[in-house]
């Protein structure tokens, strides 16, 4: 489950790209298919990765949504063990 902040920002995303297409329906569109729609996308992307998915998707679009996507998460920790000496 995403955290509300995150639940929020997508919120508020997608209902600014609603505004905006009511009040101008291609410019609306337009905006929404190339500014907004990644950063949503990015964002769920991100958390599963454990990354910062709305940065890559206000930056680099639908770029950063497909280098996202082929990105793998952090690893956790790594533990190293030294034999004693």
């Amino acid at each position: 489950m995403l955290p509300w902040r995150m639940v929020w920002s997508q919120m508020l995303l997608v209902f600014l790209g609603v505004a905006l297409a009511a009040w101008n329906t291609t410019l609306g569109v337009i905006v929404g298919l190339v500014l907004l729609l990644p950063i949503v996308i990015a964002i769920n992307l991100g958390v599963s990765r454990d990354r910062k998915g709305w940065m890559w998707g206000l930056f680099l679009g639908w770029l950063g949504v497909l280098i996202l996507a082929i990105m793998r998460p952090h690893p956790r920790e790594v533990i190293v063990r030294t034999p004693p000496a």
